[in-house]
């Protein structure tokens, strides 16, 4: 109890959105609850932390004040409400299991649990990647019903230029003072205009930008290749009919389509690096570039912030993939270390699943009984015991009632914990067997697997100064590797105080 009541505290609370007449009260009642349970186990807070801020990305100011709090040592532990009041990205997430992990952090307690160094990683990573797969799901929803108002001819978005978005009918209506503008820009293209002779003579006739300037010639090419104008929305490659008044005929689109086809030059073929974009220069920061000299691939610092004597340190390509291997050694585990971490954390979460377990069969029960009603009310009408629209209307109730619970039980089975363990698996398998796929991979399949790990090496003198690599793998990178099982999945018998 000592430990506990010297220990220093800070209590941090979030809401989603920076609006003062949005979930104001969520703040003071994250603060109240979060304040007893302090003053309820004696805890020593010394600073509370408040913050307007969506934690879908990282970036958050009070956030990363508090963790450099704990990174100098100010404080020790942080009370929430809950870990996705903390992040909901597998930036901040990282940043959070790894302090914790390496005792930075000495508790984060939460109203419904105490999270220490000694827990297992698999387990802080799936419940960290709840809270990420609820914005990715917010996400999915919005995006599904953006393609319903497509579907229905309604722009989702903001209007294009031409136009305007009436928020009253929340319809998309001609702008009569610039959809002139569109109109001229096609008809002067169809006059074999230049882009530049189009920008310039419609600079002339009026044609600005809100501050008062060009429009520049890159404008105007993507207003005459979008088919928005002829009444057609185009998103994420699909075409839809809108519903808004078209400024242009179809004829005349497809004419500005045929001349730029036309007027296109192909432009010759660049050589592929694999590695470009992947490094950087420690000492001035610019970005190594490639070039092809005696038949070699070599990369080089672009010198484009000044002089810097990285520029005559020139690396072939086999040298640098040589260190991007032993950069991806180092976040390779034992996969039966891996095995074994699954294990012990699907144990857990089995003897935390009662209430969704209960929950589902109560689900199920409901469905099937509705399946029991329905057959039922078949065997009444076809015994002529009700007329057919009676039958016609409950059999209508009872579907839109199976509806509903075929949903509720889909979101309960992927509110389950065990429901992220398995992928969370697949990322330390993946990590492990990442330096084999990439030695013995292509170029396009090298460049595809530092995609999808890594950030950037920087480099001086030849050699790596920096390793960046992508959340979770850089929490993998700094772990122990060769560390006994019991520490990477946390001594339960040890007491962390």
């Amino acid at each position: 109890m000592n430990t506990i009541t010297t220990m220093k505290y800070v209590i941090y609370c979030r809401k989603s959105t920076d609006s003062e007449d949005r979930q104001i009260l969520s703040l003071d009642a994250q603060e109240r609850e979060l304040l007893e349970i302090a003053k309820k186990h004696d805890l020593n807070v010394v600073e509370i932390f408040r913050e307007s801020r969506s934690a879908k990305s990282a970036g958050r100011p009070v956030f990363n004040e508090v963790l450099h709090l704990i990174e100098k040592g100010k404080v020790g532990a942080i009370l929430c409400w809950k870990l996705d009041r903390l992040a909901r990205n597998f930036v901040d997430g990282g940043k959070v299991i790894d302090l914790l992990q390496r005792g930075t952090i000495k508790e984060i307690r939460t109203h419904e649990a105490i999270h220490l160094p000694s827990d297992n990683v698999l387990m802080l990573a799936v419940q960290l990647g709840m809270a990420n797969q609820y914005i990715r799901d917010l996400s999915e929803n919005v995006k599904r019903g953006n393609r319903e108002k497509l579907a229905r001819g309604e722009w989702p978005n903001h209007a294009p230029l031409g136009y305007l978005n009436d928020k009253a009918t929340r319809t998309i209506v001609v702008d009569k003072k610039k959809a002139k503008y569109v109109q001229r820009a096609f008809s002067l293209y169809l006059q074999s205009k230049t882009l530049r002779e189009v920008a310039d003579t419609m600079y002339t006739e009026g044609f600005r930008t809100r501050n008062g300037r060009k429009v520049f010639i890159g404008s105007i090419q993507r207003m005459l290749l979008n088919p928005f104008y002829m009444g057609i929305m185009k998103r994420d490659g699909k075409y839809y009919n809108g519903n808004h008044e078209p400024l242009i005929s179809k004829v005349t689109f497809e004419k500005a389509q045929e001349l730029s086809g036309n007027r296109s030059r192909p432009r010759p073929a660049r050589l592929f690096f694999p590695l470009r974009g992947f490094l950087k220069c420690e000492v001035c920061g610019c970005a190594l570039t490639a070039s092809l000299k005696k038949g070699h691939q070599y990369y080089y610092c672009t010198n484009k912030k000044g002089p810097c004597d990285e520029h005559k340190h020139y690396m072939r390509e086999i040298y640098l993939e040589e260190q991007f291997a032993k950069v991806l050694d180092g976040i390779k585990f034992s996969e039966r270390k891996v095995e074994l971490m699954y294990q012990s954390a699907k144990e857990e979460l089995e003897n935390q699943s009662d209430y969704y377990k209960k929950t589902l069969e109560t689900l199920q029960k409901e469905l099937q009984s509705l399946k029991s009603k329905e057959s039922r009310l078949l065997d009444a009408f076809v015994d002529e015991q009700i007329p057919k629209e009676v039958y016609d209307e409950r059999v209508l109730s009872l579907n839109n009632q199976k509806v509903s619970l075929k949903k509720e039980i889909a979101r309960v089975e992927k509110q389950q914990p065990a429901f992220r363990l398995e992928p969370t698996k697949d990322v330390f398998l993946r990590a492990s067997r990442a330096k084999k796929e990439f030695l013995k991979a292509d170029d396009s399949q090298k460049r595809e697997i530092l995609e999808n790990l890594c950030w950037n090496l920087s480099f001086q003198n030849k050699k790596v100064a920096q390793v960046s690599l992508k959340s979770p793998y850089d929490i993998m990178f700094r772990a122990p590797k060769n560390a006994p099982i019991s520490i990477l999945l946390g001594d339960r018998d040890s007491n962390p105080n």
